[in-house]
């Protein structure tokens, strides 16, 4: 009997401490998905870290003509951008000699998931 008992106890507390990390994670979930209702998507989430969306005009009051021009101004800002991080990656690689495994990491600070992570910080920036 003791040691049913023995056993059960670190079970339950187990039990217990998964409960509880299930509810905390769900919650956690919630809120973020929340900030990420708020955030404007200025930084395109499909687009390479620090590239622009179209979109983000509109929060400008700008003409037809103004417009264009500002869309002009992104697509050329975003091409800069795509081929700034890929000249900055072939340097690394070549340049300085960066193993794979560095060359990875590098990568990986451009990579497509970070722009919605940028714009959360944004939305929270201008609601001070």
């Amino acid at each position: 009997m003791q040691r049913l008992t023995a056993q059960l106890i670190p079970m339950a507390a187990a039990l217990a401490l998964f409960g509880v990390g299930t509810f905390y994670a769900q919650d956690h979930a919630g809120a973020s998905a929340k900030a990420k209702a708020d955030a404007p998507e200025i930084f395109c989430g499909h687009m390479k870290t620090g590239q622009l969306c179209s979109g983000n005009a509109q929060m400008f009051k700008l003409s037809a003509a103004q417009k264009e021009q500002y869309s002009q101004a992104l697509n050329k800002y975003n091409k800069a951008v795509g081929e700034a991080q890929k000249q900055f990656l072939e340097d690394a690689k070549t340049k300085v000699g960066l193993s794979e495994a560095e060359l990875a990491l590098a990568e990986s600070w451009f990579a497509e998931g970070l722009n919605p992570e940028i714009n959360k910080i944004l939305a929270v920036k201008t609601k001070r």
